[in-house]
């Protein structure tokens, strides 16, 4: 089974303040969700040495010293720290890990309190894609969504109203049940998607590619290397470059 671990970065509906909006996270198969947890625990313990209750892992915490246990380091240890949490999902074979993201960006926006569900909407049909093609591979894996716990009562309400749509073989056939919601320092795999989806925001927000060029190699492309699969973006911009809509050039 794959577990699709899902964060947000921007707001929904916070549009005076940016022009893009991303849901994303990290698909990881069952089998190795003990051994990414432990990979960040060492790097835990190598800036908090003895320290034995787990330290929450945000990307933009980190980036601003935001906290008590980050601000007491310089901004180049902060900076060390996210490049070393990116350098060990680099390392995570495709296939034990894979990135998902929606992101909209304010030129789609007809009405600010659909947009979360729009994206939603993308990652689903993205994530039943991957796992149907797994399926015709015969790697029989269903998928589960896990979601910060933020803002469940929207995300419950989106996934019953796909199932309702007249057309819900593209979004649910493989996902096994409704989306599961945790807090994202009960579980690692959470703030794992933080740091996807951060990096997915600044990408599209202020063009920013160091980490997303790492996470990118993470993406599901099907057949074709040069298509991603995992990643949709939403824009009424014809002329993007970007790697989602490349794919359909």
């Amino acid at each position: 089974m794959y577990l699709l671990y899902l964060d947000e970065s921007g707001t929904p509906t916070g549009w005076q303040n940016q022009n893009n909006f991303v849901i994303g996270g990290v698909a990881v198969h069952e089998g190795q969700i003990h051994t990414l947890a432990n990979e960040l625990d060492k790097i835990q313990e190598k800036y908090f040495p003895g320290l034995l209750i787990p330290i929450e892992f945000h990307a933009d915490a980190i980036r601003h010293g935001k906290g008590p246990h980050f601000k007491q380091f310089t901004p180049d240890i902060r900076e060390e720290i996210i490049k070393e949490v990116y350098e060990m999902i680099d390392r995570i074979d495709y296939g034990n890990l894979v990135v998902f993201a929606s992101a909209i960006n304010i030129s789609a926006v007809a009405d600010q309190n659909k947009a979360g569900y729009t994206c939603f909407e993308e990652i689903c049909k993205n994530f039943n894609q991957f796992l149907y093609h797994q399926y015709r591979k015969r790697n029989l894996n269903k998928g589960l969504l896990i979601i910060d716990r933020t803002r469940d009562k929207e995300y419950l309400y989106a996934f019953n109203e796909f199932r309702k749509a007249s057309n819900v073989r593209d979004y649910l056939p493989s996902i096994i049940d409704i989306p599961y919601f945790a807090s994202s320092n009960e579980t690692r795999m959470l703030q794992l998607a933080d740091f996807c989806s951060n990096a997915i925001y600044r990408y599209y927000e202020s063009n920013i590619t160091d980490y997303f060029d790492i996470i990118a190699r993470k993406f599901y492309r099907g057949r074709d290397p040069e298509k991603t699969l995992s990643l949709s973006h939403i824009t009424k911009n014809k002329k993007c470059e970007c790697e989602a809509c490349n794919r359909f050039e």
